[in-house]
């Protein structure tokens, strides 16, 4: 099977972090920085007006889960039509990508479903959602489609593969986590700060290689 062909579930912005993750040479926490340059891209491509659905929703969801007692008798049905009615009409005001709306609706009636469930959410529902959304891009444009893909390839070893999915997923996670609470503060995506190294100068026959040894 030819590359073009193991690719073909995965989009381009996504195919580095597969081969990397193939390829096992990786350690976890680089894997989870990789990921998340295209899992921004993804986020910004479904648009930053979801976000204020998001807030929407959470605010409403919070009011709703102040108030304990009525948690077993509220119409939980008549959220779930809120969250299908919102989306319509966001998507029917701002043309924003179906994929982008389908995994609103996801996080959000997921969001519900826990609190129906009288499931224990940590801390304010608003980053928990943000979350739950930012998690659902990484696993339904990534995770998921490299199982797919790897079902089809006969030189790697799948159980490992799975393996390191979820080794890195971990460290996905906590960058999510931090990615959705400043989103949730600022109401956008703030420009990312990537480490670059200092570029070394080019080597001389002037230079002392004593000195070159305390750079390298």
């Amino acid at each position: 099977m030819s590359d073009a062909d193991r690719l073909r579930t995965i989009s381009r912005r996504w195919s580095n972090m597969y081969e990397k993750v193939c390829e096992g040479y990786f350690n976890n926490a680089s894997l989870a920085d990789e990921a998340m340059i295209p899992l921004r891209r993804d986020i910004e491509d479904y648009g930053n007006s979801l976000f204020s659905l998001l807030k929407r929703v959470s605010i409403r969801l919070e009011d709703i889960r102040g108030k304990p007692l009525f948690l077993h008798d509220h119409n939980w049905n008549e959220e779930d039509q809120y969250i299908i009615d919102l989306a319509f009409d966001h998507k029917r005001r701002y043309k924003s990508p179906q994929r982008g709306i389908d995994l609103f609706i996801s996080a959000s009636k997921g969001l519900i479903h826990k609190l129906r469930n009288g499931e224990l959410v940590a801390g304010n529902l608003k980053e928990a959602l943000f979350s739950d959304y930012f998690r659902g891009i990484y696993d339904s444009n990534f995770t998921e489609k490299v199982i797919l893909t790897i079902d089809n390839r006969e030189d790697i070893d799948r159980g490992l593969i799975i393996q390191k999915l979820n080794e890195v997923g971990i460290c996905v996670n906590e960058r999510i986590n931090d990615l959705a609470s400043q989103v949730a503060k600022k109401g956008r995506l703030v420009r990312s700060r990537r480490n670059r190294s200092k570029p070394k100068k080019a080597i001389t026959i002037e230079d002392n290689v004593f000195d070159l040894g305390n750079e390298l």
